[in-house]
């Protein structure tokens, strides 16, 4: 007969279930009497054992159900998908600067401040960064997920910040199981194939357990060219202006990189560009004189991914044997190789190069204009030398492109064990490694360029460079088209780069109870608990770039500077928890917490870390909960020992004519002439287009500091766990978080810093020696682009820690779940289940620096804001689930939702905004800033056929609805691409999944 149990038992484990009811992950038990044991549990969050999963701070778990509901085919997706999951620049949906990586990023603070364990114990770093790679981990493996949402450094140590993401993988697995999966687009595109399988033994005592696994993966890209709404680079009218009438999607034209295939020479304050026509010389044309009214544009958008293409291997065991009950030997061993590659538009040229005089490729009138006070009489033709404004695009080089080779192993060793007497300890070591093989090709070296644009001529009359080292071919940018094949295989460049990471950790707990000491609450059932210990935790990184990398001797991919460099950490800890009365009227449970960590590095010094917490259920139907938590995160390698180098990072001059009278609503303000003069703009070039950034990418200087401190975060929640005894089958949770992270480090935003020299708000008195003036440096004409430095120009963005950043808001979850016959119905309908889980978060506050004032970026997208990218203020997911009377069929639905986002320059500006605009960025008087609120709905299911083969499948957004369009410069290039927020929004449309387990 169809039992109660029984299904409410399936529909729990088929739903997104937090921590707001026992039933999360193990089921509520039921009453047991006093002489018999009650199973106790670890809770991420704390090391002492506990009855049930409530906890004084909100955890949320993942099932393994909603990965197969979900059809992901990797754990990071499904983590995304939560409301307190903010986007990440590397997921499998970036392509520019994306490192291959799978990462998370919770309450939006940055992948750093969230902690990765698997089974409580840190997984290895994949960057220098100390960022964690979640593709490492398999599926298959994997039992569930605890997410900890909250400061937890007391615990864990650092980097726990935002709180904690813990993988719980499966135990003492017995047979064989194999399952694949394979999902595409209803383009018939981005097909991607897993296959994975288990196989787990135990020992004819029972006392040990061997489980090892191995997992392949194969995605395939999807192209921005692929989708109608990413063929071509859109520009807005109010943001990055239009030369063409803005009439695509609802109000945008097609733009792209001033670096076009036909290249712009800039000199004397005006923009030239060759002329088309056949072979041989040609002659410039002034842009914005005559048709065309600009200069020629390149749509760099076709070749870029939607979703990035992937190899992986992985394979690896886990496994344990008890000798007693005191020693159980347990260890874990994983590997994984992932190939990720990534690809750029052809390389485009911006810097400033030189020419000579005698120069064959001129023509008359072009020497005239790079020349004007020449003449063959007066000017030495190869000795007198003009410099010139350059930019192009390198179409005959190919696309840049860039491959992650990554392969990641670590072994952890441990005993565990029962002292007696309540007691018992954790004793393990581990030791894990990244190397990633990075190949970039298809850009161009610099000097080789440099050098190939002095060109005389031989005895023959042939073309040839001045300087014929190194095998120079001369270069011809003067005639469209010019550039020949010898060029191209001077110039061409490819890079190698290796990073190798290591971690050492070591660590031990003693757990128990005090209750043989006689600490026991007089109203109390239980003892007083506590749990203390010691780790020891060495990171090492190296990167380590080829020379051309290393020294930025390249025009496309900008310049990345070795890093080499260690530290470690010697820490001692403590938990107690102590309930204060248990059983009582209006008391079911008082109970206080309380944790402490003092952590010495030897670089960053010693900082501690602490915790108290505590919970109220006045009956079984309610129970409150509060906490406040000291976190901290220490700086990792690449903050502390990276060398400076630029950065392509997004930014508009306000020098330029964005900044200028007329054009001011680009940026909010306008500032004097003489500031930009005085800061190294030349007289006739102040206001001119010629300063524009390109494709809205400023150049900063960037780097490490070596004297950095840990950040400290003060987190503080309060909530309410809602489980009515008289409303069967329902549990609700709802609670308030407030993170400040003080002494945050991070690089001064490149247009934040640009605003505070040049606003007249911030810099009254227009003065070109205040502090963040004294931060722009400027190349002779007038520039902050170009590499490398010299001659380009530059915005100093250095790491510090007198950054600050805070989040509040409302996390939020109900569960509902009952048979049809609970409500009078036939059994045979089977049953029904909800669960919601929400964020509301009102307050994402970033300070640059004690004299800026705190910027709120809460449901805002743009330049300004530190993320860029779309931080929206409420975000649901909303599941419905029915399940077969018989267990065997699962049918889900879950709509997923996002608040709508407003453009961060009009907000900070004060100006008013319109009605949201659907597609479009903004109407063409600049008065709508809105992304409006989305949604998606996802269809799956699973049917159990029998004889150990389960079925599923499943379609997500079913709707198709494509992702809302945005001008293409407005944000950093890893977060605005393909005209949209490819992290945020679903970039390529309705996903079919199907797949199938077989257990043996």
């Amino acid at each position: 007969m169809y039992q109660t149990n029984q299904m409410k038992r399936s529909l729990r484990s088929a739903l997104l279930l937090g921590a707001a009811s026992a039933a999360a992950v193990s089921l509520a038990a039921p009453a047991i009497a006093q002489d018999q044991p009650v199973e106790t549990v670890v809770v991420t969050g704390s090391r002492i054992p506990q009855t049930g999963l409530y906890s004084s701070s909100p955890v949320t778990a993942i099932g393994k159900q909603e990965l197969k509901l979900t059809g992901s085919t990797n754990i990071e997706n499904v983590l995304r998908m939560l409301p307190s999951m903010e986007s990440d620049v590397d997921n499998q949906f970036t392509n520019n600067a994306s490192g291959g990586e799978n990462n998370v990023d919770l309450r939006g603070l940055g992948t750093t401040r969230t902690l990765v364990l698997v089974d409580g114990k840190r997984l290895q770093p994949a960057d220098a960064l100390g960022e964690v790679d979640l593709s490492v981990i398999p599926p298959g493996l994997v039992d569930h997920i605890e997410v900890y949402t909250g400061g937890a450094s007391a615990v864990y140590g650092s980097d726990a910040i935002a709180g904690v993401v813990n993988v719980i993988l499966r135990k003492d697995f017995e047979g064989f199981e194999a399952d694949a999966s394979y999902k595409q687009t209803d383009h018939s595109d981005g097909q991607t194939t897993d296959v994975n399988a288990l196989m787990g033994f135990s020992s004819a005592d029972g006392r040990g357990n061997v489980t090892i696994y191995g997992d392949y993966q194969d995605r395939q890209p999807i192209f921005q060219g692929d989708r109608v709404y990413g063929a071509h680079a859109l520009n807005s009218p109010f943001f990055s202006g239009c030369g063409t009438p803005a009439t695509h999607f609802g109000g945008f034209c097609f733009g792209g990189s001033g670096s076009s295939a036909e290249g712009q020479i800039a000199t004397g304050g005006l923009t030239y560009f060759p002329s088309a026509g056949g072979s041989g010389t040609s002659d410039l044309v002034q842009c914005g004189s005559g048709a065309p009214a600009g200069c020629p544009v390149y749509n760099f958008n076709p070749v870029n991914y939607y979703q990035t293409p992937n190899i992986r291997y992985a394979f690896g065991a886990v496994g344990h044997y008890e000798i007693s009950k005191m020693f159980d030997i347990y260890t874990r061993l994983t590997f994984s190789d992932n190939f990720t590659p990534t690809q750029l538009a052809p390389t485009p040229i911006i810097s400033t190069f030189a020419t000579n005089y005698g120069n064959p490729f001129l023509s008359d009138q072009e020497r005239g204009i790079l020349f004007p006070d020449c003449t063959p009489a007066t000017c030495d033709p190869n000795s007198t030398i003009a410099p010139f404004g350059f930019r192009r695009r390198l179409v005959e080089n190919g696309n840049r492109d860039q491959t992650f080779d990554r392969t990641a192993y670590q072994i952890v060793i441990g005993t565990k064990g029962d002292l007696g007497g309540g007691w018992s300890y954790d004793l393990s070591g581990q030791y894990g490694q990244t190397n990633t093989d990075q190949r970039l090709t298809g850009d161009a070296k610099f000097n080789n360029f440099a050098q190939g644009l002095l060109v005389t001529t031989d005895a023959a009359g042939n073309p040839v460079c001045i300087d014929p080292s190194n095998g120079c071919a001369p270069i011809d940018v003067f005639t469209q088209g010019g550039i020949s094949p010898a060029a191209v295989q001077f110039f061409t460049l490819a890079m190698d780069a290796i990073t190798r990471i290591q971690q050492w950790d070591a660590q031990g707990s003693v757990t128990g109870d005090l209750g043989g000491f006689g600490l026991v609450s007089p109203w109390a059932k239980n003892p007083v608990a506590v749990s203390f210990g010691g780790e020891y935790r060495q990171e090492q990184a190296v990167f380590a770039p080829d020379d051309n990398l290393a020294t930025g001797n390249d025009l496309g991919f900008g310049g990345s500077p070795p890093v080499h460099g260690r530290y470690n950490v010697t820490e001692g800890f403590g938990e107690v928890r102590v309930p204060i009365i248990e059983g009582m009227r209006f008391a079911e449970l008082l109970q206080v917490e309380g944790a402490y960590r003092y952590s010495s590095y030897n670089l960053a010094g010693a900082v501690s870390s602490y915790k108290y917490s505590g919970e109220w259920a006045p009956t079984d139907d309610f129970r409150f909960r509060a906490s406040y938590e000291r976190a901290v995160r220490a700086p990792n390698i690449n903050e502390l020992f990276s060398a400076q180098g630029v950065s392509a990072n997004s930014g508009k001059d306000p020098c330029s004519d964005l900044g200028g009278p007329g054009n001011g609503n680009a940026l909010g303000y306008s500032p004097s002439k003489a500031l930009c003069q005085g800061t190294g703009v030349p007289g006739n070039a102040v206001f001119s287009s010629g300063l524009e950034c390109p494709a809205g990418q400023c150049t900063a200087l960037v780097g490490g500091n070596p004297n950095l401190k840990p950040e400290t975060a003060d987190t503080r929640s309060i909530g309410l766990v809602f489980t009515p005894t008289f409303f069967d089958g329902f549990s609700a949770t709802i609670d308030y978080y407030n993170i400040k992270v003080g002494g945050f480090i991070a690089g001064l935003p490149l247009q934040l810093v640009l605003n505070n020299c040049y606003d007249p708000a911030k810099n009254p008195n227009q003065d070109p020696n205040s502090a963040a003036c004294q931060l722009v440096h400027r190349n002779n004409a007038g520039e902050i682009f170009g590499e490398p430095v010299p001659p380009g120009g530059d915005v100093t963005t250095l790491s510090s820690n007198i950054a600050r950043y805070a989040v509040k808001g409302w996390d939020m979850e109900a569960n509902y779940q009952a048979q049809f016959a609970d409500w009078g119905m036939e059994p045979a309908w089977g049953g029904i289940a909800f669960n919601f889980v929400g964020n509301y978060q009102p307050v994402s506050k970033f300070q640059a620096d004690p004299t800026t004032a705190a910027q709120n970026c809460a449901g805002l997208f743009g330049s300004i804001c530190i993320n860029s990218a779309p931080t929206p203020k409420w975000k649901h997911n909303f599941r419905v689930s029915w399940l077969s009377p018989d267990n065997d069929i699962t049918l889900s639905l879950l709509w997923r939702h996002i608040s709508q986002e407003s453009f961060d320059v009009m907000k900070f500006s004060g100006k008013a905004t319109g009605t949201p605009c659907g597609y479009a960025f903004c109407d063409l008087a600049g008065n709508d800033d809105h992304i409006p609120s989305f949604d998606w709905f996802d269809v799956s299911g699973t049917w159990d056929i029998g004889h150990g083969i389960s079925l599923r499948g499943g379609v997500t957004n079913i709707l198709n609805k494509r992702p809302p369009l945005v001008d293409i410069n407005l944000g950093l290039a890893s977060v605005d691409s393909g005209n949209t927020f490819p992290s945020t929004y679903d970039p390529v449309g309705r996903f079919f999944f199907g797949g199938v387990t077989v257990k043996l």
